[in-house]
């Protein structure tokens, strides 16, 4: 596939995800393809095809251009496990996108828990059994469960979820708590974007570039907080900054004051980036929230 566009950090980000470049190419311009055209459909139904659509194909592509790209790691969720303990232990858990059901797996070897359910639109990742856990493949927009859940988890998926979606999206996953259950969402905060395959373009994490692939929602505190509130979420909390590297810091939930303000600051934003690693800050402020029905 030819193209006239550069793509300034290209090489980098193919070694990191040990895909071709020649595919990353190939992935961005169809996600960018898909970006542009599900931001623009007026029925959800269409857009939900849109979705099916493009994961089938991106799936594909992973595939024929993978070059031992390494899948998540089981231990890479194990921090993220116990950060949320408070939360997930002896509860019953639906995590929606749950894709291979690798998190599921590991809470399922890591803590006491009531019954595990993971939903996913896909055809291709899901599994088709595991002895702890249920999994459904369904629409991940607009569902229903055949029974209430203590916690439903969402991983890096609400920046996949169009901005037209996201209301049925939230009240779906508020029908699906029991009540005093609770919502924990984590996402990619857009003021340290982007962070999908438009890193070839932009790999800054200045949030300088807008998301241009398959993240159509990129957020923030700021965004995010009042949308969870007005879909009737309420004592909405987060969990300290780099609690995930320090257990002393795990059990502790605040109002997401500070993350706001670092968010609404420029100065305080170019403070925070101070500190990197190997040219990239290693604080990009993540959305994490934990909301109660």
């Amino acid at each position: 596939m030819e193209t006239t566009e550069t793509f300034p950090h290209l090489d980098w980000h193919a070694r990191e995800l040990g895909i071709a470049p020649q595919t990353l190419v190939r992935l961005y311009l169809l996600e960018r393809d898909f970006h542009r055209k599900i931001l623009a459909t007026e029925s959800a139904e269409d857009r939900g095809r849109q979705y099916h659509e493009l994961y089938k194909e991106v799936h594909r592509l992973h595939l024929e251009g993978s070059e031992g790209a390494a899948r998540p790691r089981p231990t890479n969720y194990v921090r993220l496990i116990l950060t949320f303990r408070r939360e997930l232990e002896n509860r019953s858990i639906l995590e929606v996108g749950c894709g291979d059901g690798i998190f599921l797996d590991q809470v399922a070897r890591l803590l006491p828990h009531g019954e595990l359910c993971g939903l996913d639109t896909s055809d291709v990742t899901l599994p088709q059994e595991h002895a702890a856990i249920r999994f459904l493949r369904s629409d991940v927009v607009s569902f229903r469960v055949d029974r209430p859940f203590d916690v439903v988890f969402s991983h890096q998926v609400l920046e996949h979820i169009a901005p037209a979606d996201l209301r049925d999206h939230l009240q779906s996953i508020r029908g699906a708590l029991a009540d005093g259950g609770k919502f924990i969402v984590s996402l990619p905060n857009r003021y340290w974007g982007p962070q999908d395959i438009t890193r070839i373009v932009d790999n800054t994490f200045s949030g300088r570039v807008p998301a241009q692939g398959s993240h159509l929602n990129e957020g923030s505190y700021t965004e995010l907080l009042p949308q969870l509130e007005g879909a009737g979420f309420r004592n909405v909390r987060t969990i300290l900054p780099f609690a995930h590297h320090f257990s002393a810091l795990r059990p502790v939930r605040v109002r997401p004051r500070l993350n706001r303000f670092i968010e609404r600051h420029s100065a305080a934003r170019r403070v925070a980036n101070l500190v990197r690693s190997h040219g990239r800050p290693v604080f990009k402020n993540p959305v994490i929230l934990i909301a109660e029905k």
